[in-house]
């Protein structure tokens, strides 16, 4: 059965820069725990459109797998979508949008749709998909608040789900 999970979420941080840091896949095992590697193997990019080619290695406990997936670029747009190429899925695709509000912040919007062919790592994922995918949100929060000054604002609800 194929699995999606949606999440929106503001960050007191530019767009662009959000933009910038999802789009930045080589520094993924940098800041992600469960990326052990990642290799870019094709990549047509020109000022944050195109698309890029990368093949990542996961590690979680005993599981331990490779996949390649598209990365489509739209930096006008600030759009960023993930299309399955090759690996352990039937399915797997992603997006992240940034919407950039008044007061300088970002709505980000995010949603992935994945099926293992595996009918273990299926089980797996379901039973922990939530606070697996709060778990690689947090890490992007975390790399952004290292990288990035935060915009000024009010009552902070920022870093709040929508």
């Amino acid at each position: 059965m194929t699995s999606e999970h949606r999440e929106s979420l503001r960050l007191p941080y530019h767009p662009d820069d959000l933009f910038d840091l999802v789009s930045d896949v080589r520094a993924y095992p940098k800041f992600i725990p469960l990326i052990s590697a990642l290799r870019v193997i094709r990549e047509n990019v020109v000022d944050g459109v195109g698309e890029l080619d990368a093949e990542a290695r996961v590690q979680f406990r005993f599981v331990r797998e490779s996949f390649t997936t598209r990365v489509t670029l739209d930096r006008p747009g600030r759009v960023i979508q993930v299309t399955y190429l090759s690996g352990p899925f039937h399915e797997l695709a992603n997006e992240w949008r940034f919407a950039g509000l008044p007061d300088g912040s970002t709505q980000i919007s995010f949603w992935i749709r994945y099926r293992f062919r595996n009918p273990v790592l299926n089980a797996l994922m379901d039973a922990s998909r939530s606070r697996a995918i709060r778990y690689l949100v947090e890490r992007f929060r975390e790399e952004a608040a290292r990288r990035y000054t935060a915009v000024e604002s009010g009552p902070d609800r920022l870093g709040q789900k929508a």
